[in-house]
């Protein structure tokens, strides 16, 4: 989550001369320019929340639209993320056990997305 101050740094800072007066006369304006907006649509946030099996109010839906966005859009191309090493699980048997349903070498789970 972005807090307001982050939002308010986020806007186009104005730069003041203070050459012959206490006061500003006028405004300068400095351009930023940040990294380019996901391509993807806005999120239709109600049809996640019935995809991923929760109830949200309309007040929550209008809450969430902004945030998954900013989740979106978040640039993680340059971060250093750590290699994937493989590792061998040795308590193969106690999941199993825990299972309801296990069709060698398959565990069955319940059925979750609706085909449309």
């Amino acid at each position: 989550m972005v807090s307001r101050a982050a939002l308010l740094l986020r806007a186009t800072p104005m730069l003041f001369s203070f050459r012959n007066s206490a006061y500003p006369k006028t405004p300068v304006q400095i351009k930023r320019f940040y990294t380019a907006k996901s391509i993807l649509e806005p999120p239709n946030v109600a049809r996640l929340a019935e995809t991923a099996r929760i109830s949200l109010t309309p007040q929550q839906v209008e809450e969430f639209g902004p945030k998954i966005s900013q989740v979106i859009d978040c640039n993680t191309e340059g971060d250093n993320l750590r290699d994937d090493e493989p590792e061998i699980f040795d308590n193969r048997d106690a999941i199993i056990a825990a299972v309801p349903i296990y069709e060698d070498p398959y565990i069955k789970v319940p059925k979750v997305l609706n085909k449309e």
